[in-house]
C-alpha cells in the first residue's frame, strides 16, 4: 500500500488568485514568479476531481543514483504509474504542509509548460520553510534541468 503524504479532499477557493491573497494575509511568502504565473494562467480549482492523493519520492527512490534531467524524472514518474500535479493543487498544498522542517525545499512534479511566466520561462513550484516563515517559490522546469538523488518530488496517485 502506497504511503499517502497529503490528501486534498476539497479546496475552499475558486481560483488560485484568491488563495494567494489568503496566503499573504497569513504572512506566507509568495515569490513574484508565483504571483506572475498565477495571474497569467488564472488557475481554477473546479478543474480538479477530489480527493487528490499526493506522495513524495526522492529522485533516488525513482531509480537514479546520479544527477538526472527533469525529463527523465518525469518519464519515470509516469512509468511508475503516478500523475503529475496540477499547478494550483501544488500551490494549495502549502496550506496543508505546516510541519515542514526548517531548511527543506520540496518540489512538485507539475506538467512541463503548465507554469510559464510572463517572460516565457517555465517553472515548477516548490515549498520551503526558512527564517520561521513558509514560502511558495519556483524552480526552473525545462527538460534538461538537473536534479540530484537527494531531491524529492511530490506527485499524484492515479
Amino acid at each position: 500500500m502506497e504511503k499517502i503524504w497529503k490528501e486534498v479532499e476539497k479546496v475552499n477557493f475558486s481560483t488560485c488568485d484568491e488563495l494567494l491573497k489568503e496566503f499573504k494575509k497569513n504572512n506566507f511568502k509568495v515569490s513574484p514568479w508565483i504571483e506572475d504565473i498565477v495571474e497569467k494562467n488564472n488557475y481554477k480549482f473546479s478543474n480538479n476531481k477530489f480527493p487528490i492523493k499526493l506522495v513524495r519520492k526522492y529522485v533516488r527512490e525513482l531509480g537514479f543514483d546520479k544527477p538526472v534531467e527533469l525529463k527523465m524524472v518525469y518519464q519515470k514518474i509516469e512509468k511508475l504509474g503516478y500523475n503529475l500535479v496540477p499547478p494550483e493543487i501544488a500551490i494549495y498544498t502549502r496550506s496543508l504542509y505546516k510541519e515542514q522542517p526548517t531548511g527543506e525545499w520540496l518540489r512538485f512534479a507539475t506538467p512541463l509548460n503548465s507554469m510559464i511566466d510572463s517572460d516565457g520561462v517555465p517553472h515548477l513550484p516548490k515549498l520551503g520553510k526558512a527564517l520561521g516563515l513558509y514560502f511558495v517559490e519556483t524552480y526552473w522546469s525545462y527538460p534538461g534541468a538537473i536534479f540530484h538523488p537527494h531531491n524529492d518530488f511530490v506527485m499524484m496517485v492515479k
